[in-house]
């Protein structure tokens, strides 16, 4: 049965890693490769939500050169019923990544709903409430650097746990690049 957990869990943060992949990710403004290296094209215009002040911009962050480096952690959070809010706090603001610059991108995600999405069949405790935490990282040594020397699984679980979390590391073998970028910037209150 823990196998095929896994391998379900591994075929979601497999799906993500297409949505890491693509080039496009954290385009905030483009330089034009006709144009002087660090030159900004014309008119530079931020996406989402961010406001961005005349004339700076950030410039996207180059692929991993070797596709198959990028590493993706996902990590299960049990939480105490009603101690959901506590969680994402934590989460938000004292969970966090000081140094981004290996991080592809980080999700923590709620459960849909099986009655409103009957193809769903994962299967979940309803003693707690699951959350699914997938990192997608440049390669392994940006998150051991960034997280995983941090990790200690001799340490006991949060007061809001209701169990203890659960982490694998997945190395891609294959993927596919979408046409969507990445969210353009953190939703209000992440650090």
């Amino acid at each position: 049965m823990g196998s095929k957990v896994i391998l379900r869990r591994s075929l979601l943060a497999a799906l993500l890693t297409a949505v890491a992949l693509t080039p496009s990710v954290a385009v905030l403004a483009t330089v034009e490769r006709s144009s002087a290296p660090g030159t900004l094209a014309p008119d530079p215009t931020p996406t989402g939500s961010i406001e961005l002040p005349a004339r700076s911009a950030l410039v996207r962050p180059e692929p991993s050169p070797n596709p198959f480096r990028t590493r993706i952690v996902v990590v299960e959070w049990k939480i105490k019923k009603g101690r959901e809010t506590e969680f994402l706090d934590y989460w938000s603001t004292r969970s966090t990544i000081p140094d981004r610059s290996g991080l592809i991108g980080e999700f923590l995600s709620g459960v849909e709903d099986r009655d409103r999405f009957p193809w769903i069949n994962w299967t979940l405790d309803d003693r707690w409430t699951t959350f699914y935490n997938v990192g997608l990282w440049r390669d392994s040594l940006d998150f051991e650097g960034q997280v995983g020397r941090f990790i200690d699984n001799s340490r006991p679980p949060q007061d809001f746990e209701a169990a203890r979390r659960t982490r694998v590391f997945l190395a891609p073998e294959r993927w596919r690049v979408g046409a969507t970028a990445l969210p353009m910037s953190d939703p209000q209150g992440v650090r």
